[in-house]
């Protein structure tokens, strides 16, 4: 995949605020990759880092993830997020005990990672 060249409108950091969305950091996937999470409704978008398929939460395929390890990371810090919506890049939304969910799909994450 080529993307083309492009320029940014915006550059966001991990802790910035776009249009009241927090910007949440998630290199992995690619070293760029962030999500958005809405901290009054506790919804995150969480771009290609996580799927969920309607039954489990899988991480994004190896092979179009350019550091698992730092995807790893990526994943336990969302962890630590209150998350009533989960919106994935891939796969169906996540509403049932969303944090829950993703707290222990993190758990069962390498510990090298």
């Amino acid at each position: 995949m080529n993307p083309g060249i492009f320029s940014l409108d915006i550059l966001l950091k991990d802790g910035d605020r776009v249009d009241g969305l927090l910007c949440v950091a998630l290199p992995g996937h690619t070293p760029g990759s962030i999500g958005l999470y809405d901290d009054r409704t506790k919804t995150l978008f969480s771009g290609d880092i996580l799927r969920y398929d309607g039954r489990s939460l899988v991480e994004g395929p190896a092979p179009f993830t350019m550091d698992l390890s730092e995807s790893r990371r990526s994943i336990r810090k969302l962890a630590a997020l209150d998350i009533d919506l989960l919106l994935p890049g891939h796969g169906f939304p996540l509403r049932d005990r969303a944090s829950e969910k993703v707290r222990e799909f993190a758990a069962t994450l390498p510990a090298d990672a």
